[in-house]
C-alpha cells in the first residue's frame, strides 16, 4: 500500500484565512424583526464556484443565458448555457440548467453541421432558519449533473456527479460589505462513457471551500479558495487546492439600452497546484436574466412582487 500523499501547502495558509478573518469578528445581533431579503445571486462558473446560502424570493422564477463566446476562436462548436431558478419558499430553491452547443461555421464543421446538449443539472437548496444563528447563515444543498447524448469530448468530463453540500456565510458586523463564506462538500462520480477529462480527479472526492466577498455597488469582488482531495476514498490519496480571485460588474441601464433584465460581466482568474500539477487560468462570463415574475404580473390575480434587490455573486 502506498502511503498517502500530504495536501501542498503553499496556498494552505491563504485558504483558510478568510474563515479566520469570519471568526475573528465579533456576530450580528438578532434583530428585532425579520430581515428583509437578501440580494439574489449571480452565477458565474469560473468566475465564483460557491453556493451561498441565499435564495430568491419566495415564488420568483429566473432565466439565465450564458454565452461562451470564446468557442468561436477556440473550438468548432459555441455554447450556451440555460439554468433556471425558482424559489418555493423562503428557504426552499429548485434549480436546473443544461449546456446547449451548434457548429457556428467558424471552424472545420459547418453551420449548424452539429447541434444538440451536452450536460443537464439540477439541484435543491435548503435554508436553515436558526441553525448557527447569530453567526452564521446556513444552507444544505444537493446537485446532480449528467452528460447528454455525444457532445465534443472537450464539452463533457464524461462522468455523472452526484454533490452534497453545506454552505455557510458570516455578514462583518464592522463592516457590513464583507462577507466571509465556508463550503464543504462531497463528490460521488460514475463513469458515463470512457472519454474524460484531465482536469478531474476520476474518483470520489471532498472538498473545502473558505472565502471572501466584497461588495461595492454594482461592483462585486470576491476571492474563492478550493482544497479538494480524493483522501479517505482511495489509499494514493491526490490534492490540489486553486486559489480565485474574481469580480463581477452588473452593467447600468446606458449600457444595456435600458434592457430591464440584468447583464453581469465576469472576470475570474484561477491559480491551482497540487497531483495534476500547477495551471493559471483567466475566464471571463457575461450573463443575463430574465426575472418572469414581472411578466406574470401582467395576468390578472397575480399580486405585485417586492421591488428587485441588488445582486451580489455566487456559484452554480
Amino acid at each position: 500500500m502506498n502511503a498517502p500523499r500530504r495536501p501542498p501547502r503553499r496556498w494552505l495558509g491563504i485558504a483558510l484565512l478568510p474563515t479566520l478573518v469570519a471568526g475573528a469578528d465579533p456576530p450580528a445581533p438578532r434583530p428585532a424583526s425579520p430581515p428583509p431579503p437578501r440580494p439574489t445571486p449571480a452565477n458565474l462558473p469560473g468566475v465564483f464556484a460557491t453556493e451561498l446560502p441565499e435564495l430568491l424570493n419566495p415564488e420568483n422564477l429566473r432565466l439565465s443565458l450564458r454565452p461562451h463566446f470564446g468557442d468561436f476562436v477556440n473550438h468548432d462548436h459555441f455554447r450556451l448555457d440555460v439554468g433556471l431558478r425558482y424559489a418555493l419558499s423562503e428557504r426552499l430553491e429548485f434549480t436546473a440548467e443544461t449546456e446547449t452547443y451548434v457548429a457556428h461555421g467558424l471552424g472545420d464543421a459547418s453551420f449548424g453541421e452539429k447541434l444538440g446538449l451536452a450536460s443537464f443539472e439540477t439541484g435543491v437548496k435548503y435554508r436553515f432558519a436558526d441553525w448557527l444563528q447569530p453567526y452564521w447563515q446556513t444552507a444544505a444543498g444537493l446537485k446532480y449533473t449528467t452528460p447528454v447524448s455525444r457532445p465534443p469530448p472537450e464539452f463533457t468530463d464524461a462522468y455523472r456527479n452526484l454533490t452534497p453540500y453545506l454552505t455557510l456565510a458570516h455578514d462583518w458586523e464592522s463592516r457590513p460589505e464583507f462577507t466571509s463564506f465556508l463550503g464543504f462538500g462531497l463528490n460521488f462520480v460514475d463513469r458515463a462513457r470512457p472519454v474524460a477529462s484531465p482536469d478531474d480527479f476520476g474518483e470520489h472526492s471532498w472538498f473545502v471551500r473558505p472565502g471572501l466577498l466584497w461588495r461595492r455597488g454594482p461592483v462585486n469582488y470576491t476571492l474563492e479558495t478550493n482544497l479538494a482531495s480524493t483522501a479517505g476514498f482511495e489509499d494514493d490519496a491526490q490534492w490540489q487546492v486553486a486559489l480565485r480571485p474574481g469580480v463581477e460588474w452588473t452593467l447600468p441601464p446606458a449600457l444595456k439600452f435600458n434592457a430591464r433584465n440584468r447583464w453581469t460581466l465576469g472576470l475570474g482568474v484561477s491559480l491551482s497546484t497540487g497531483d495534476r500539477g500547477d495551471d493559471v487560468g483567466i475566464n471571463v462570463r457575461i450573463q443575463t436574466d430574465f426575472d418572469f415574475r414581472r411578466f406574470f404580473q401582467r395576468l390578472p390575480g397575480i399580486p405585485d412582487a417586492p421591488p428587485p434587490a441588488a445582486d451580489t455573486p455566487a456559484s452554480r
